[in-house]
């Protein structure tokens, strides 16, 4: 699986950049290990980004933005979404189709469109939609998408993916039959749970903006010195007991950061959080991946 990290060249990470000259010589590596990146035409289509990005030298996963732009009022030109495609072709490594918020048949009519400019974006089916757009891409395509998520309670996404993945996305040994991508998935339970090609988050910078990291073993942990949680028992650094604060120093010291710059510093916190996603991404890798649903029942 492949764990695209979103939005990084739009929050200002890139290589080489002002913000990236200003970090530690251990925040820039855990910048620069970061060679998964995602970005949405919506906020990324300016040619200062794009220079940024072949400046680093590095590709991205072009999302539409389609949903962002939706609920900013504002309507992607599909024509001009594929030019853009296929000017910056040296630094787009796969883009994903136009997506109509709510209207899978015209998703699917962007996706006939966009091929027929020259471009061969990935399809979307989201969460809700007729089956038969799925079935349709999972007979046609090589490299699918699932979108819609980001708003869907866990168990509601536990119980839709499971059908998917059982009916259409696995063969009976539970071998994906196509790659499959998850936009936003941001629940590590579920990005362990399925035989993911790829997937995408951008917890990364949420996290560390709210003055927190995660930790692949630890969960969620809030350092900011003026979180709110500060005060609550067990859901900050400080309230933890004095054990604990020892062995999370340690570890911070251990990955190459001290407690005072997770308090105090948002970049270190994007940086540990970058670091935290990439090892998430290695950690899921170690160990081969498929789908076998749970029987509710069976043997008991």
């Amino acid at each position: 699986m492949r764990l695209f990290i979103a939005a990084a060249i739009y929050n200002g990470m890139q290589l080489g950049g002002p913000v990236y000259n200003r970090l530690s010589p251990v925040q820039q590596l855990h910048r620069y290990e970061c060679k998964n990146l995602l970005e949405s035409y919506h906020y990324f289509n300016n040619e200062k980004q794009c220079a940024w990005t072949r400046y680093g030298g590095e590709r991205v996963f072009l999302d539409s933005g389609a949903f962002s732009a939706f609920t900013q009022g504002v309507e992607i030109d599909l024509p001009k979404y594929c030019d853009f495609i296929k000017r910056n072709a040296d630094i787009i490594e796969v883009a994903s189709v136009l997506d109509a918020v709510g209207n899978p048949q015209r998703t699917y009519e962007n996706q006939k469109a966009m091929e027929a400019h020259g471009v061969a974006p990935l399809p979307c089916f989201h969460y809700g939609e007729d089956e038969r757009y799925l079935e349709r891409y999972v007979a046609n395509y090589e490299y699918i998408t699932l979108g819609g998520m980001v708003p869907i309670s866990t168990p509601d996404l536990l119980n839709w993916l499971d059908h998917l993945w059982e009916k259409y996305l696995t063969d009976s040994a539970g071998r994906p039959r196509v790659k499959v991508h998850g936009f936003g998935l941001t629940v590590i339970k579920l990005m362990k749970r399925y035989p993911w090609y790829s997937v995408d988050s951008s917890s990364w910078v949420q996290i560390s903006s709210v003055g927190s990291v995660i930790h692949p073993d630890y969960g969620v942990i809030s350092m900011s010195k003026t979180s709110p949680n500060r005060k609550a028992e067990g859901r900050h650094f400080d309230t933890f007991s004095l054990p604990e604060q020892q062995a999370l120093a340690q570890e911070f010291a251990r990955i190459g950061y001290t407690v005072e710059e997770l308090r105090t510093s948002y970049l270190a916190r994007r940086c540990f959080c970058m670091w935290a996603y990439c090892e998430l991404n290695r950690r899921i890798n170690s160990h081969g991946k498929i789908f076998v649903p749970e029987q509710e029942g069976l043997f008991q």
